[in-house]
């Protein structure tokens, strides 16, 4: 009986023994393809392995699909595919094949000086556009660092010059950037009133005048986890007239308002595809102070608390779900209005009130979204283009319901006509998201909000 337990033991552990070598994955060499500017270094930060390392299968597997996210996260890639090959040793080379995309775009510019594309469409007036030149070169020097020119002429004016490097470090997990930008305008919003943007314009002068000079750094130790600090320094120059139609514009009615400022964000991205994510959660935590007494005729001090957080589910083969919610607080009560920026502005809004703002002191919004994969991620190739920057189009639709409710705190200087600051934001509705390469994002929606009105309104960025 012994020795029958004794073969059975041996039994045992021989076949866990096997089955346990099986289920480990060497990691030998790293190739990488594909990449004729970028640097390898680049692409080998973003990676949830390392080579002379060994993984069981689950590890393996889980750390394949993240780095392939994270490549694809970066923005320099149109795909990143990784493969397993034995090598002679009996360990496993991995072989990175990525497709890049294009990285410089000298695109013509016509903007729209208006808080979003469907608020235009109500006027749809041209005398709102201004035309210029952006040129961007991404990836620059193969260190996915990025360099800006921008020139604007037309309603407004604005020249600009943006440089960033995410990584200056060999370890690359720190990087810096600069920007200057001068903004020169005819017309702005002075006020706000209905709970709509009311305009002053001056076609013989510039109503205002603003330069801003920034500088950044970045850190990122780990692969999700990340900080900007930024050092500002604005300065605004209002005209006569614009003062003289609007007591609230500016901070004390000062026609130069010369301050510093600084920006932090705390960023937490768990995302699978950052443009438009259906799995993972994204957290940040922004901090904004304006001002801090230092300059002449200067005693402006503010400062704002933002954060977001966003949740993405796969609920089955084709249907997701996601929730978000923004919140912002803020310390003073009497800001000047050029700072005011609540709700309406970006992508902090309810949907079903894009042709309303609401400003406030205080506020909070969550979202909720339902979709289903009507035709899940699928790919097209143009045989006709040569070249794979551009001869292959990804493209999906997704069938979304949404409800969305938000809260605004009152200004002591609201004016009577603005009824949504205290009010109980709420809406619901239907759209069709389409997305497809270089991250481009279409959204089709009707909405109806609590003010019983029900619109069709576009964007071009994902709902949550």
């Amino acid at each position: 009986m012994g020795r029958v337990l004794l073969i059975i033991t041996l039994l045992v552990t021989v076949v866990f023994t096997a089955l346990s070598q099986d289920d480990v994955i060497s990691i030998g060499k790293i190739k990488i393809d594909g990449n004729t500017k970028t640097k390898n270094s680049i692409i080998l930060r973003e990676l949830m392995f390392e080579k002379d390392s060994s993984y069981t299968t689950k590890q393996w597997q889980e750390a394949k699909t993240k780095s392939i996210e994270n490549l694809i996260n970066t923005s320099l890639f149109h795909s990143a595919t990784i493969t397993l090959n034995p090598d002679s040793n009996k360990s496993n080379s991995v072989n990175i094949k990525v497709v890049e995309r294009w990285y410089l775009w000298p695109i013509p510019q016509i903007t729209i000086d208006e808080r979003n594309f469907n608020v235009w469409l109500q006027t749809r007036s041209l005398e709102r556009l201004s035309a210029g030149v952006f040129l961007t070169k991404e990836n620059f020097r193969g260190r996915m660092e990025e360099v800006k020119l921008l020139f604007m002429a037309g309603y407004n004016q604005q020249f600009g010059f943006a440089y960033d490097a995410p990584y200056i470090n060999k370890k690359k997990t720190f990087g810096l950037g600069a920007e200057v930008v001068w903004t020169g305008r005819h017309e702005v919003n002075n006020a706000t009133l209905g709970d709509k943007q009311d305009y002053y314009k001056n076609v013989d002068e510039m109503v205002q005048r603003d330069l801003l000079a920034a500088i950044h750094f970045r850190y990122r130790k780990n692969y999700y986890v990340s900080h900007i600090l930024q050092l500002r320094f604005k300065n605004y120059s209002f005209s006569d007239s614009l003062l003289a139609n609007s007591s609230y514009y500016s901070w004390q009615g000062l026609k130069e308002l010369p301050y510093f400022g600084i920006y932090y964000k705390l960023k937490d991205d768990h995302r699978d595809y950052k443009p438009y994510p259906l799995h993972g959660y994204y957290l940040d935590v922004e901090l904004f102070k304006n001002g801090f007494g230092l300059l002449k005729n200067q005693g402006m001090s503010l400062w704002d608390i933002k954060t977001t957080l966003r949740k993405y589910w796969q609920l089955t083969d084709r249907f997701y779900f996601a929730g978000g919610f923004i919140g912002k607080i803020s310390n003073y009560q009497n800001q000047p209005h050029f700072l005011q920026k609540s709700l309406g502005y970006g992508r902090d809004f309810v949907r079903g009130y894009e042709y309303y703002v609401i400003d406030g002191t205080n506020y909070g919004v969550a979202k909720a979204n339902i979709k289903w994969a009507v035709i899940p991620q699928k790919k097209v190739r143009l045989s006709f283009i040569s070249t794979d920057k551009f001869n292959t189009i990804p493209y999906a639709f997704y069938l979304n319901l949404f409800y969305d409710v938000g809260y605004v705190t009152e200004f002591k200087q609201n004016d009577a006509t603005n009824t949504l600051p205290g009010s109980f934001l709420n809406s619901f509705g239907i759209g069709l998201d389409f997305t497809t390469y270089y991250d481009k994002v279409a959204r089709f929606e009707v909405a109806r909000n609590h003010l019983g009105e029900t619109g069709f309104f576009l964007h071009f960025i994902a709902p949550i």
